[in-house]
């Protein structure tokens, strides 16, 4: 099945350019009058890390979808620059809105090809924060999210990470050591400094703190807290730095996307971030019903899919969702579905 592809330059001013992949359905298929939109997560090509975006895209236009994957500014083969950074700052620039620009020349390019098309923007990770944040206020109707792994914390070396482990994911870590203590080659792994430490003590460390967390709260004097508010991923009491915790960026974005269009969110089981999703976010800003309608999960999945059948499976729901949410009824275009 051979995809037409198009390669594309988007004007940004006189000396810089936005490189972008267009996929066309094959002739053979069927079309669908869906256009994707997908730009990746920050520190990959728009290939995605485990080709995923490449994967996603092959997967909607053998599917009769219209497909467009770009680089922001800055990144991979489009022109400009992102300032040297940490890596947690970049993510953190990333998820206060850093390619929102991108997006804009991407939408104003695409309006005058596909304006008659349902626009979906998608992503993983990043490239997931980058479409909701960049397209909720977009003038061009946007009739789908369809975020994998999007972040909804705000990240950035200023904050406080000790916490920011599920208790359970820390666990379900450790526990796999368990065998261990009984092998001699795992015992002489450890005693000649072969092993994962920094990973092992991450966990230990994320055990211990949220247990003292708990223990201090039981303490006489100390402040309750109210039932409608979100746990927050709390700093130790001696640190210097604020904690991590929810994005207000995100929040507002979620807001407007829930308000106007069809929302879905694609988080693996072994994900943190689906932790985060679920009681950072979920907790305080959705109803039961509507974290049901909008939240997906795949079952084993990590982060970033590296499986190729978490992959498919994390697609079959998308286009599930597409032929229910939002192909089966464009009118619902604008009328906020998610956020009823």
């Amino acid at each position: 099945m051979t995809m037409q592809s198009e390669l594309v330059t988007i004007p940004v001013d006189d000396d810089r350019r936005m490189s972008g992949i267009l996929w066309q359905p094959p002739p053979d298929v069927p079309r669908r009058n869906i256009l994707f939109i997908l730009s990746h997560g920050g520190l990959s090509h728009k290939l995605g890390a485990n080709r995923v975006q490449y994967n996603l895209g092959r997967f909607f236009a053998s599917r009769g979808c219209t497909v467009f994957r770009f680089d922001p500014e800055g990144m991979g083969d489009s022109d400009g620059a992102v300032d040297g950074q940490p890596r947690e700052d970049l993510f953190g620039n990333i998820e206060s809105g850093l390619f929102k620009e991108s997006y804009r020349h991407a939408f104003g390019y695409l309006a005058s090809r596909f304006a008659d098309h349902q626009w979906v923007v998608s992503g993983v990770c990043g490239g997931a924060i980058s479409s909701l944040l960049g397209s909720a206020g977009s003038p061009h109707p946007i009739s789908g999210y369809a975020l994998i792994s999007c972040p909804v914390i705000l990240d950035g070396l200023r904050f406080d990470y000790s916490r920011r482990e599920p208790t359970a994911t820390a666990v379900k870590y450790l526990r796999t050591f368990l065998p261990k203590l009984f092998s001699p080659v795992a015992i002489l792994r450890f005693l000649t400094f072969q092993s994962d430490y920094a990973r092992m003590w991450k966990h230990v460390r994320a055990l211990f703190l949220r247990a003292t967390d708990r223990l201090l709260a039981r303490l006489p004097g100390s402040k309750k807290k109210t039932k409608k508010a979100a746990p927050q991923l709390e700093a130790p009491m001696a640190a210097s730095k604020p904690a991590i915790g929810l994005s207000p960026f995100f929040v507002k974005a979620a807001k407007e996307a829930m308000r106007k269009s069809n929302v879905l969110f694609i988080y693996g089981d072994n994900d943190g971030f689906l932790w985060e999703f679920n009681d950072l976010y979920a907790a305080a800003h959705l109803s039961p019903s509507q974290r049901e309608d909008v939240l997906r999960v795949v079952a084993h999945a990590n982060h970033m899919f590296v499986w190729r059948e978490w992959q498919d499976q994390a697609f079959e729901m998308i286009d599930g969702w597409l032929a229910s949410n939002v192909t089966s009824s464009p009118s619902a275009v604008g009328s906020g579905t998610n956020g009823r």
